[in-house]
């Protein structure tokens, strides 16, 4: 079968590299704040969330989920017969399950810290609503700093949305090398984001930081390889074991080099091969996607665990435990949720459409 046709773009292990970079995102947060946070930490248990911390560090899960969301995106945009068909389907997959986590999120602080929430919440509640990230001041003495450090992405992605709407059809009649050109201006962009927020503190750090702009590179490999298929497939398919080789010996020999949230390297590189990586994994379908419960609530788990300071309080290795199965219960209960909601909106839409039916016919 030629690499490029429907049937062989779709074989690939997507589903598998989604769960993969959320777990990643998971344990970089959880080590972190483990390292930060517990007090008396065994050498054995330190030693492992080192390697965690390094290993989501050098496979950054926010580059993965960002390519593949480009390359996934870019299918949803061509399978879809307009725009508006295309936006409504992104928004569909995006905020339902965010709203419902707002609530979830909310019931969590009344009852962790009721006596820290003020009038800033009404604000707060309402970007949710649109997806805009943002911690209320009287939220900032929770032990992490953050009500949901996470949500950032969620933004991005919407504004990356919205870019490839509105230039998917420019896109689709640039050649190879209008590609390269608009790629490297991207990664220009990324080094030029890096500069600005040097001093790490500012207006402009805050913008930079929730913009699509730095992170605009990753997105758009992913819709570059989808665009040019045909030939790009075949290529990284065979080309993933030797470029992985070659990224893991310069991200052990070369020091930390320039970029945007992580080195121009690893921008420019891992995308690449996470698109190389969905083609040489087998092709494994999961009937359900838990992983964007997993990026939504594994922080508000995270607040609850270091707000009983049970990283202290529990072995490591049980604190690691409760994290893991927490967020998955909280995904699990909320794609739950999202499907009752979807079978009730159904079931009106049905509803009325009989309705409107009796009175033409009654007519």
């Amino acid at each position: 079968m030629i690499v490029g046709t429907k049937e062989e773009y779709e074989n690939n292990g997507f589903d598998l590299l989604r769960y993969t970079a959320a777990f990643s995102v998971m344990m970089l947060h959880y080590s972190s704040y483990c390292m930060i946070l517990s007090q008396n930490l065994p050498a054995q248990a330190s030693t492992v969330m080192s390697r965690v911390r390094h290993i989501a560090l050098m496979f950054p899960g926010v580059v993965i989920l960002f390519t593949m969301s480009g390359f996934l995106v870019a299918a949803s945009f061509e399978r879809a017969k307009t725009r508006k068909e295309f936006f409504l389907r992104r928004a569909l997959r995006i905020y339902p399950e965010l709203w419902i986590c707002t609530i979830i999120n909310l019931a969590v602080v009344c009852i962790l810290v009721p006596q820290l929430l003020d009038r800033g919440m009404i604000l707060w509640v309402m970007t949710q609503i649109f997806g805009i990230a943002n911690t209320p001041a009287c939220l900032k003495a929770l032990p992490t700093g953050s009500i949901n450090g996470t949500l950032w992405t969620i933004f991005t992605e919407v504004q990356l949305y919205i870019v490839l709407g509105i230039i998917y059809p420019f896109l689709q009649k640039m050649k190879e090398k209008h590609w390269m050109a608009f790629l490297s201006l991207l990664a220009a962009v990324n080094l030029v984001c890096a500069v600005l927020v040097r001093d790490g503190s500012g207006v402009l750090t805050k913008v930079i930081e929730r913009i699509f702009a730095p992170y605009a590179l990753w997105f758009f490999i992913g819709v570059f390889c989808f665009q040019k298929r045909q030939r790009m497939l075949p290529v990284l398919k065979k080309a993933f074991w030797p470029l992985l080789i070659i990224y893991l010996i310069m991200e052990s020999v070369i020091m930390q080099m320039p970029g945007y949230y992580t080195g121009i390297v690893t921008s420019v590189l891992l995308p690449f091969m996470v698109i190389g990586c969905a083609y040489c994994l087998p092709k494994i379908r999961l009937k359900y996607d838990f992983s964007y419960g997993m990026f939504l609530y594994h922080w508000i788990i995270l607040n609850i665990i270091v707000h009983f300071d049970l990283m202290n309080r529990m072995p490591w290795y049980v604190g690691l435990f409760l994290f893991i199965t927490g967020t998955m219960t909280a995904s699990v209960i909320s794609w739950a949720l999202k499907g009752g909601c979807y079978r009730v909106v159904k079931r009106i839409e049905r509803k009325a459409y009989r309705e409107n039916s009796y009175r033409r016919i009654g007519s």
